[in-house]
């Protein structure tokens, strides 16, 4: 008698562990899920800024004229992060056009255009 209940009771005990971890891990697969969600729209919006800058910094160069020193470390630097985050090819074209300016110093001197 004793048995059966030690039995009964160690039955019932794990089945209220199994409930508890498996309720913990639909919790935890859920939370995965939400960051995993988040990190992919993260990487899409930081691969999305890169692109506008790059875009904006060819079109303001071509107006321009040149690029400076400052100007091409920038602009190489948000490339390759760009490329690391796994662009397209879309923009390699346009620094092909940046990379074919001439590199010189600002005109006025000055930190800005």
């Amino acid at each position: 008698m004793v048995e059966f209940i030690i039995e009964y009771w160690l039955a019932f005990a794990f089945s209220g562990i199994a409930y508890l971890f498996r309720h913990y891990l639909k919790k935890l697969d859920t939370k995965l899920d939400t960051f995993m969600k988040e990190q992919i729209a993260m990487k899409a919006g930081v691969q999305a800024v890169l692109r506008d800058r790059i875009i904006q910094s060819h079109k303001y160069l071509g107006d321009r004229g040149y690029a400076t020193i400052e100007d091409r470390d920038n602009i190489f630097n948000m490339y390759e992060q760009y490329h690391i985050l796994g662009a397209n090819g879309v923009i390699d074209s346009l620094m092909d056009d940046i990379c074919e300016l001439p590199v010189r110093k600002r005109k006025d001197g000055g930190s800005s255009d």
